[in-house]
């Protein structure tokens, strides 16, 4: 049947879908990770965080989008590089680089001078695990070496901290109990309370107006003799 079919009607038909393809639009399915960058995307707590992560790093998808197949799995791999390159300054596809060239995370600090203080920044000694660890080995030597999960146990606490505005202390008394880092940062930041001078304005939207209160206090005022 389809050696009957003629030639340059093939090629009209393949190059009716060519073009079909061309102009359809792609699916959250069919988009590579478009979770990181569409809100719309996220089905699960996890890509959540990872796009909450994302949105706080300030690097575009044309710049990220092509290196995320390097850094899996995404939820260990990508809050460090985002975290490596804001700190040195420079782009993520350099980190990414490097990563793969470096066997640990903490030579890729060496390498791009991000110095271990930037991840301590808040934290204290009297921290619970899994932060005590890698305090004490940054307080007692001269050329501290952290485990990959050091380093994104820490980066993990510091970026909850700066998205969320939470206090550092909170945030790794609460991972202690089981809220982690990843936890938080799947609900993002929080809604910004009310401002006081929002506050005042509605407290004397409800108050009585002075006239009001001055014609009240004379009607159901005694008269004096």
């Amino acid at each position: 049947m389809i050696s009957r079919i003629s030639p340059w009607l093939l090629g009209i038909l393949f190059l009716g879908l060519a073009v079909a393809a061309m102009v359809m639009p792609l699916s959250s399915e069919t988009v590579p990770y478009s979770f990181l960058f569409d809100r719309a995307d996220v089905k699960n707590d996890q890509q959540r965080f990872l796009n909450n992560v994302v949105a706080d790093s300030g690097v575009s998808k044309e710049e990220l989008q092509p290196l995320v197949p390097k850094l899996k799995p995404l939820e260990k791999q990508l809050p460090v590089a985002l975290f490596m390159a804001r700190e040195s300054g420079k782009p993520i596809a350099e980190i990414v680089e490097l990563r793969k060239a470096e066997r640990f995370w903490t030579d890729v600090m060496n390498k791009t001078g991000v110095k271990p203080k930037v991840l301590f920044e808040g934290v204290e000694g009297k921290f619970p695990e899994p932060y005590k660890s890698a305090w004490i080995e940054y307080r007692m030597k001269f050329r501290p070496e952290f485990s990959d999960e050091q380093i994104l146990d820490l980066v993990l606490l510091q970026t909850a901290h700066r998205v969320t505005g939470q206090p550092i202390a909170e945030l790794a008394k609460a991972a202690a109990k089981g809220r982690t880092p990843e936890m938080i940062l799947a609900k993002g930041r929080p809604s910004p309370e009310p401002s006081d001078a929002a506050t005042a304005a509605k407290a004397a939207d409800a108050s009585p107006t002075p006239a009001k209160t001055k014609a009240k206090a004379k009607k159901g005022g005694v008269r004096a003799r």
